[in-house]
């Protein structure tokens, strides 16, 4: 799929979050992490989607509402073997339900705040993201569960991003994030900024 200097320069952006997502990620832990892998994916309004979700099992869906000058929402999937890597990346041995769901908002936090700020600093927006809510669903329901939350008057935009977060020590995760964005997004990176691709 061919894609334009706007859209390149915007999954470049999403990128560099996810660069500082790590950072701040790092610290939370106190551990190294490192982006070993981040793909990214672009598709306009209703294109399908579906064969995009590669996860099983029950999934934790981190969904954080995006408002200001564009709107949108982001979706952070973990599966269980993922949950339970945050967990023990977290060094924690409790098996509290409601602790460790407190532990994956709190990294939803972190990986959405990332990019949301490097939206608004490259982008000169103002956009935030409201308090993000988990929603827990099976993988076979994930594509209904996303399109119904998708629903929107306005033309929308999704990227799809697959990123490799590595732990000092070698254990990974993998999650899957998919970005709903309004498509005045485009409209809004500076000419300027795409002689620097």
């Amino acid at each position: 799929m061919n894609i334009t200097p706007r859209e390149r320069f915007l999954i470049q952006v999403m990128n560099s979050g996810f660069q500082r997502a790590a950072v701040s990620f790092s610290k939370l832990i106190n551990k190294d992490v490192r982006i070993v892998n981040s793909d990214a994916t672009l598709l306009h309004g209703e294109e399908d989607f579906g064969g995009i979700a590669e996860e099983e099992g029950e999934l934790n869906i981190l969904i954080t509402q995006i408002i200001g000058d564009i709107s949108g929402k982001s979706f952070l999937i973990f599966n269980r073997d993922e949950s339970q890597e945050i967990y023990k990346a977290l060094n924690t041995k409790v098996s509290n339900d409601a602790l460790n769901e407190a532990f994956l908002l709190e990294i939803d936090n972190i990986i959405s705040a990332s990019v949301i700020a490097e939206l608004s600093n490259f982008l000169s927006l103002e956009v935030y993201g409201d308090v993000p809510r988990l929603a827990k669903v099976q993988s076979k329901d994930l594509s209904a569960f996303v399109s119904q939350e998708m629903r929107s008057d306005e033309p929308f935009s999704m990227i799809f991003c697959n990123t490799t977060f590595q732990f000092e020590g070698g254990d990974k995760v993998h999650p899957q994030f998919i970005w709903k964005l309004s498509s005045k997004v485009f409209e809004k990176v500076p000419v300027e900024k795409l002689s620097l691709l």
